[in-house]
């Protein structure tokens, strides 16, 4: 094709598509919106399985954690300052590591006295996650790890909101309660922690010996204490591989068993756990990619199926025009040329504004899910989006091409000039309608079924009771830096803070203690008598009415007792379900168990009803223990009145009335508490009810139009049949064997294959899907009454026109 051929076919191309604006306007939307979707979650799956992560050798980079064996259950995934200090020390498996463990801090000396996200880590950290420095430098280099040097490095955030993005920051000095640190350098805008600390929200970085967890010379974190968030990240020697990394360090920690096991006497191994950088933080998440990517793939194939029935309908219109080019001396390839030209002109239009919403889409997707989802930072339009993005454009120009060059019989298109058109285009073949409206309600049944199975999880996680009010509730809780009274001196100011909390203007009621209302969940075990250690089960420490002011009822014993608030007495309660777990079929209501102090057993004086936190129901079932709240801080529900709302500034006013130096560690808002902790199951709940709905709309007016364009054709013959006596009974005869039948057919596939899939793989997509009996019968209803009225109704408009108007083709 030379140029100027090709010049004025683009110009024949663009001026007949103009005049066929209905035609081009529909197949740019439908595909235009079903490919932003895709490029959108292309960029995911890119981001999570593809693009280069900006680590430091990431195929060799790897997350050690620990995996501690009791007799009879372990727990993965919780480590010891002791055991990531050891191997840390004696490192003979990797070429750099990095020891990291994210936490808060509250910094005194900024206005509010804020709470922030922080980092400690060792100075390996900023080689292994290669963190760009905008202003100053890293913090400098130690001899060994508890080396105390008071220096941090701040992000971009942090930096803006607090110093207004001053140069001079460099040198100032930020003061949390044990100490006061230099800030010689900020972080690029572009930096944050690995998801897997802090979710990506860290803001100051200290060194990993500023944690006085364990770097206190008075009471350093023993060995049973364990952390979810501290881990071990190295780059493995050339020729080391996870699982030799694994056994050498195994090796390691028995070299130093007797320590571990008088410290922690009901363990029986310790087990260091090997993981790839980018399987660690990830997650679980790689299964939410690929339901994604699998669901946008079927919406692609229903509006694909789609786009084919508009170019089967306008090879129909067309064949005039495509006639006289025949006529004129067109050979069948420059035919075929100027059909792909029409194609190709629609694609690249379909693709381009396909990327432009997919750039929106992106930021949408990062803004929904910064703080919630792995990697979202680097989601971008990057270079697998953009290949995709080619490989549509040009696919799918050749593939529409094609459709509509299989229904023009090219030799007889300088006859049909002389014959009206008859024999130039082919009719779709019963077989072609068959598998057409087969294949769209088989994918549009899957991603719908598929839709609902993820709705039903995300409507039971919303509907399920939580086990506790939260309207107009408040948690807050105050501390006292250098308050050195023993406890039971300590026990008159519950009631000093509580009374200056009430002096605030609309607080109606004040409990003491804490909540589990919160984002982020602590967990601990209890040991029975025997010497049986339980599973990790989350904790609160609560007071006396904290079931009261909750509405959480205790359904056996009693609260705490005054001399357990006094630290007289050790007591706890247990919900139901931790109840049925330690002693099934019985009630532990007296019986004794050793925690945190092995010298005094905790007696359970109650049971109460679940507490089901949103974010680990399915890890914990409802289990929880309520801790005696005593005054080593002083934490507290407040209800406040119709309207009313708590703020810092006025908690730190009433603290102050009782001592100047009380600080605010804890003020959160029950309501966006829970707004946040179910934030992803209504984003969820929205994203798969507009999932359904286009689907079905789009897999409707497919199933719509392929019937209606064949019958249209077939109309001629359906005349002829009804002015020779055939009854409507058996004109819907035949309807049903040629679509109800391969519908049912399809149908029924789509249904297995959901439900086998669930069944198979139930365990991986547990924290995404549930099957729901009740639920799948009213979809599955609802999909056949769909698929039906969209095969009715283009007969029922057939049958209802008079014979004669249908032989005349009116």
């Amino acid at each position: 094709m030379n140029l100027i051929r090709f010049n004025n076919q683009l110009k024949l191309a663009s001026q007949s598509l103009r005049q066929a604006k209905g035609f081009s306007s529909a197949i740019i939307l439908t595909l235009s919106l079903t490919l932003a979707c895709f490029f959108v979650v292309m960029s995911l799956v890119s981001s999570y399985f593809v693009k280069p992560l900006n680590v430091e050798n990431e195929q060799r980079l790897v997350i050690v954690e620990q995996d501690n064996i009791y007799e009879d259950n372990n727990s993965p995934g919780y480590q010891s300052f002791q055991s990531i200090e050891h191997w840390y020390k004696n490192n003979q498996v990797f070429e750099k590591a990095a020891a990291v463990i994210s936490g808060q801090k509250i910094i005194r000396n900024l206005p509010g006295q804020p709470k922030v996200e922080v980092t400690f880590a060792s100075d390996e950290y900023y080689e292994l996650f290669r963190m760009p420095i905008l202003l100053g430098r890293h913090t400098d280099a130690v001899s060994h790890l508890g080396e105390k040097r008071q220096e941090v490095v701040i992000s971009y955030n942090f930096w803006q909101k607090y110093f207004d993005g001053e140069n001079t920051v460099i040198g100032k000095t930020i003061q949390t309660n044990d100490a006061q640190f230099a800030i010689v350098g900020v972080a690029e805008k572009s930096f944050s922690d690995p998801f897997m600390f802090n979710k990506g929200k860290g803001q100051i970085w200290f060194k990993f010996s500023a944690d006085n967890r364990y770097y206190n010379e008075e009471n350093p974190s023993p060995w049973y204490n364990l952390f979810g968030t501290l881990k071990l990240v190295g780059v493995l020697k050339q020729g080391e591989t996870n699982s030799s990394a694994q056994a050498q360090l195994h090796q390691s920690l028995l070299a130093i068993k007797t320590q571990w096991k008088e410290a922690f006497p009901n363990i029986v191994d310790l087990v260091p756990i090997v993981t790839s950088f980018r399987k660690a933080e990830l997650g679980d998440n790689n299964y939410l990619a690929i339901l994604l990517f699998a669901g946008v793939i079927g919406l692609v194939l229903i509006a694909l199926l789609n786009v084919s029935n508009l170019f089967v309908s306008r090879a129909v219109v067309k064949h005039k025009q495509l006639a006289l080019q025949a006529v004129l001396g067109a050979k069948r390839r420059v035919i075929f040329q100027s059909i792909l030209l029409e194609t190709s002109l629609l694609m690249v239009l379909s693709v381009v504004i396909a990327l432009f919403l997919a750039a929106w889409g992106i930021k949408l997707f990062k803004a929904l899910g910064m703080g919630f989802l792995p990697m979202v930072s680097s989601l971008s339009l990057d270079s697998m989006v953009l290949v995709s993005a080619l490989l549509c454009c040009v696919v799918f120009a050749w593939l529409f091409a094609w459709v509509s060059s299989r229904l023009i019989n090219f030799s007889q298109l300088r006859s049909q000039v002389q014959s009206s058109g008859k024999g130039a285009v082919s009719q779709i073949s019963g077989k072609t309608v068959k598998v057409m409206i087969a294949v769209q309600l088989f994918v549009a049944s899957c991603l719908v079924i598929g839709s609902t199975m993820v709705l039903s999880k995300s409507l039971e996680t919303l509907h399920r009771p939580l086990g506790s009010d939260i309207d107009n509730l408040y948690a807050v809780q105050i501390y006292v830096p250098g308050l050195d009274e023993d406890l039971s001196a300590r026990y008159k100011y519950i009631e000093l803070y509580r009374q200056a909390l009430y002096q605030i203007d609309g607080v109606t009621k004040v409990g003491h203690g804490g909540s589990p209302v919160e984002y982020n969940i602590r967990a601990s075990t209890v040991t029975d008598m025997s010497g049986k250690e339980s599973v990790f089960i989350p904790q609160a420490w609560v007071g006396q009415d904290y079931f009261d002011m909750t509405g959480l009822k205790i359904i056996e014993g009693r609260t705490f007792s005054e001399a357990a608030l006094r630290g007289e007495k050790h007591e706890f309660l247990v919900t139901r379900a931790v109840n049925d777990l330690l002693k099934p079929g019985g009630s532990l209501l007296g019986e004794k168990f050793l925690s945190f102090d092995p010298d005094n057993p905790v007696e359970v004086v109650g049971i109460t009803e679940n507490f089901n936190h949103p974010k680990s129901f399915g890890k914990h079932r409802g289990r929880h223990f309520w801790w005696t709240s005593q005054a080593y801080s002083f934490p507290y529900i407040v209800k406040m009145a119709e309207g009313k709302v708590l703020n810092r500034e006025l908690v730190f006013q009433a603290a102050h009335t009782v001592d100047e130096r009380a600080g605010l560690w804890r003020l959160t808002d029950f309501e966006k508490e829970y707004d946040l902790m179910t934030y992803m199951e209504r984003i969820t709940r929205n994203l798969c009810i507009m999932l359904a709905l286009f689907t079905l709309f789009l897999a409707g007016i497919g199933i719509y139009g392929v019937l209606s364009y064949n019958l249209g054709l077939r109309r001629y013959e359906l005349g002829i049949r009804m002015a020779l006596g055939a009854k409507n009974k058996k004109l819907y005869k035949q309807l049903y064997q040629d679509t109800i039948i391969p519908l049912a057919v399809a149908f029924g596939f789509a249904v297995t294959l959901c439900v086998l899939g669930y069944r198979l793989f139930g365990k991986q997509v547990q924290d995404y899907m549930l099957l729901n009996p009740l639920w799948l019968s009213g979809v599955c209803i609802g999909i056949l009454g769909f698929a039906l009225f969209a095969t009715l109704y283009p007969m029922s408009k057939v049958l209802r026109a008079k014979p004669m108007a249908s032989l005349r083709q009116e």
